[in-house]
């Protein structure tokens, strides 16, 4: 049996902590934010959504990253291009987003 040193499951707990937290929030704003307010409290519910799915999807990918490292499984498929893009895309979206309602503020 293989032996996780300390530093390795506290970085292990927080990805699960991130992943849950994540989740947790991006279900809550599209239960309790989506569909109430205006267009740009939507807007921005729809944008801590996406940021925080992504960070989950982020933290998942990691301990799956270093779950293929340490028990060495095959770990082409984790590092093709399609699965990469995809871990990241919720993120890159959320950060889009963001950037679109900040540019959008600022020119008013």
């Amino acid at each position: 049996m293989l032996r996780v040193d300390p530093a390795a499951g506290i970085a292990f707990a927080v990805d699960g902590a991130t992943a849950v937290a994540g989740c947790f929030n991006a279900a809550w704003l599209a239960v309790h934010r989506l569909s109430a307010g205006r267009g740009e409290r939507r807007a921005a519910a729809l944008t801590l959504l996406l940021i925080n799915a992504g960070a989950a999807t982020q933290a998942v990918f990691a301990q799956t990253l270093y779950s293929v490292h340490r028990f060495g499984l095959p770990d082409a498929a984790v590092f093709s291009a399609p699965v990469w893009l995809a871990s990241r895309a919720l993120l890159l979206l959320g950060t889009l987003l963001l950037s679109l309602l900040i540019l959008r503020s600022d020119a008013r």
